[in-house]
């Protein structure tokens, strides 16, 4: 009713919402027209809210009409009206962006109910979603068994509707195979045999029934277990050009020798990702998997999972296993809303761009020291991210104290995962991430900041720049931004032990 905050409502038009579902001309008797009832409406209202002149006055905008000039037979009708037919300033984009807010809420308190117990904490699930409306493509890394597939199911089961006889499922799990050295099990291929059919599998299966017209508003998940059992690039290369590029791929010639039309039942000729489909892969590391390239992970936000000592205790205390057919199509009418926030072009909030324009010009100064520097894409998604982390947050528009938690996100998820290599390499980047991440920045402005980074990152003064001396200086105290200092520091400590560290840990 507070339009957003644009302008007082209308004390008429709370007078229709406090009696939607009265049967006007029973209550009100017969009036002549719309002027009329409108007194009466507002008559009504304030004495059965028992309203004083002062309130009125401080809540409502007393002067707007909005009953006047329409039919009286529009007004009194059966049925209970579209709000939006009587607030005409209530756009999408003002509801949007706060039914994003309240579906991580709903989805929050459900996951974690007694009924599903999901045991997801807050932070890793704003992560999770906002990740997801930045960029179509995540990779959830990390331990096996720490709740990485069940995240990603209960999501989609939770937003997609409900699986019936009418209504194909909106989310395919697919397992990845050890033995996937191209893209049939991902695209299908044309049937040797029979020149009309086209041999399908259920990625594609469920990338065409996400591009059909009447599903549109619907989310789709694909759900990639285990991508990195096979090389991915083998498999995944035109999905991951798909992504990027928004263009579309021959499946099949469209048209035969002679030039005719070709069409083979299964599929059309040309394939194009709906911007209704979202992808989600998970990956284990051990010693029957291969590493992703910097290049595909350079493509998606890459969550790592990690267990914790509570977590593992909690779960002694009541272990069970989620119950995920409690979430099926209970969040699906947060659906459309979702499509239609993550389709639209955003940028940076206001109230903190010129700190995180600071920022990615310190890490970039700091990669290109040492030949990994970033394009516009990652900039592009890190942007994005933020105006998702604060929509989803709930935090307000001019608000920045949420900045530094979604910054540490930005970094450990779009930064780090660019680094691989040998101890020669990246143990003086590793050094400057340290303090870029974890020292102390008081009575320094940016170029004085960067001028001590750059120092560390020369890998020389291990007593005054080492990143265990960051350690000590914030004696327990949590960095500026605690995933990724964190996450610089295992990385730091596993290249001295093995000379070599990715993103990735076993």
């Amino acid at each position: 009713m507070l339009k957003a905050g644009k302008q007082l409502p209308a004390l008429t038009d709370a007078a229709i919402w406090y009696h939607r579902a009265d049967d006007f001309e029973a209550r009100f008797g017969a009036v002549a027209d719309t002027t009329q009832l409108d007194e009466r409406l507002r008559a009504s209202f304030i004495e059965q809210l028992g309203l004083t002149d002062e309130e009125i006055s401080a809540i409502f905008d007393v002067q707007a009409r909005p009953l006047n000039g329409q039919p009286l037979a529009d007004v009194l009708r059966d049925t209970v009206a579209d709000p939006q037919e009587y607030l005409p300033d209530l756009d999408d984009e003002d509801t949007g962006s706060g039914e994003l807010a309240d579906m991580l809420t709903a989805f929050e308190r459900l996951a974690n109910s007694a009924d599903v117990g999901l045991r997801i904490g807050h932070p890793l699930l704003l992560r999770f979603v906002a990740a997801l409306a930045a960029k179509r493509f995540l990779i959830l890394s990390g331990l096996a068994g720490s709740g990485k597939t069940k995240l990603a199911q209960a999501f989609a089961r939770w937003l997609t509707p409900a699986v019936d006889e009418d209504q194909p499922p909106a989310y395919a799990l697919i397992p990845v195979g050890a033995d996937w050295t191209g893209n049939d099990n991902i695209l299908g291929y044309p049937d040797g045999l029979d020149p009309t059919r086209y041999v399908t599998r259920p990625t594609l299966d469920l990338i065409q029934r996400a591009a059909q017209p009447e599903n549109a508003d619907v989310p789709h998940f694909l759900i990639l277990d285990e991508m990195n059992l096979s090389h991915v690039e083998r498999y995944f290369a035109d999905l991951l050009s798909l992504i990027e590029s928004d263009e579309a791929i021959e499946l099949y010639p469209g048209v035969d020798g002679d030039g005719n039309p070709q069409y083979r039942i299964g599929a059309e000729p040309q394939l194009r990702l709906p911007s209704n489909l979202f992808i989600i892969g998970t990956i284990n590391v051990d010693e029957t998997t291969y590493m992703f390239s910097p290049k595909v992970l350079d493509r998606a936000n890459v969550i790592e999972f990690r267990m914790v000592r509570e977590d593992l205790v909690a779960f002694l205390a009541a272990p069970r296993s989620p119950v995920l057919d409690e979430l099926n199509g209970r969040g699906s009418s947060f659906g459309a809303a979702f499509i239609r926030e993550v389709s639209q072009s955003v940028s940076t909030p206001t109230a903190v761009r010129a700190r995180f324009e600071a920022e990615v010009l310190l890490f970039f100064d700091l990669l290109r020291d040492h030949g990994v520097e970033f394009g516009f894409r990652l900039v592009n998604e890190s942007a994005r991210f933020l105006h998702f982390y604060r929509l989803l947050g709930g935090h307000a528009e001019n608000g920045t104290d949420w900045f530094d938690a979604a910054m540490d996100a930005v970094i450990v998820q779009k930064l780090l995962p660019k680094l691989h290599g040998s101890r020669p390499r990246l143990e003086g980047l590793l050094w400057a991430f340290a303090w870029a991440c974890g020292g102390d920045r008081a009575g320094l402005d940016a170029p004085a900041f960067l001028t001590r980074c750059r120092a560390a990152g020369s890998a020389q003064d291990e007593t005054k720049y080492g990143p265990e001396t960051v350690e000590r200086v914030l004696a327990g105290n949590p960095a500026r931004y605690p995933l990724s200092f964190d996450k610089v520091m295992r990385m730091w400590r596993k290249l001295v032990r093995d000379q070599f560290v990715t993103f990735a840990e076993a």
